[in-house]
């Protein structure tokens, strides 16, 4: 595959890994099994298995190959126009979140939110690796076009989000745009960021969930 024209899509411009596209698949499918079989809280026990498996995958796949990290978007060349470009997305998307909840009244946001959103942004890089390294990278070579790859990458996203139709929604919206802009300045850090600012504001404001008191619950279970 050749390098990208477009300025700065390394990301984009190796060959794709069919093996890790099938592992992502497999885990988010497993990940809907679980929610559905089991409960809310045996998911996200799950997804953090998944995530310290992935990490051991990175650390390993970057040892291995000196060019990974710049590849998975893991760079810091380009962040700056990068958060520009993500941010732009990431300001219009949380002045709805916000405008909703000033209409509905949810905007009462509890203590735990500012700690939320001081940390989400790591689960935020966490999913955007799975979206934009595992899945849409790897389906480069399969899907011709911006547009189609991001609808399709965003949608099986969205997908492992299943069976919460609401999740669903919000994520396919926020991964087709994100992966569109990732398409052209592939940087993890900034879109991870912006993710996990959108993720926070949507689930205090548009879920009425608190993530943080629902992951020291489960902690404290332990």
């Amino acid at each position: 595959m050749t390098a990208s024209r477009v300025t700065g899509s390394v990301a984009y411009a190796t060959q794709p890994c069919r093996a890790e596209l099938v592992a992502v698949l497999v885990v988010g499918l497993l990940h809907v099994v679980t929610e559905v079989a089991l409960s809310g809280t045996a998911a996200m026990v799950y997804n953090l298995l998944a995530v310290v498996g992935f990490a051991a995958y990175l650390v390993w796949r970057a040892l291995r190959s000196k060019g990974a990290m710049r590849t998975w978007g893991m760079r810091g060349d380009n962040f700056g126009s990068a958060m520009a470009a993500h941010g732009g997305f990431g300001l219009l998307a949380a002045a709805g979140i916000l405008g909703y909840g000033w209409l509905s009244g949810s905007l009462n946001l509890p203590a735990t939110f500012w700690a939320t959103i001081a940390v989400y942004p790591a689960w935020g890089i966490a999913q955007q690796f799975a979206l934009q390294s595992l899945v849409a990278r790897n389906l480069s070579g399969l899907v011709a076009g911006a547009a189609p790859l991001a609808l399709i990458a965003a949608g099986l996203f969205a997908m492992a989000h299943y069976p919460r139709l609401d999740l669903v929604a919000l994520t396919f919206g926020a991964g087709f745009f994100l992966t569109l802009v990732y398409r052209r300045f592939p940087n993890l850090w900034a879109v991870g960021i912006v993710h996990g600012v959108l993720g926070s504001l949507a689930f205090y404001v548009l879920l009425g969930e608190d993530p943080m008191r629902m992951l020291v619950e489960i902690l404290t279970r332990g």
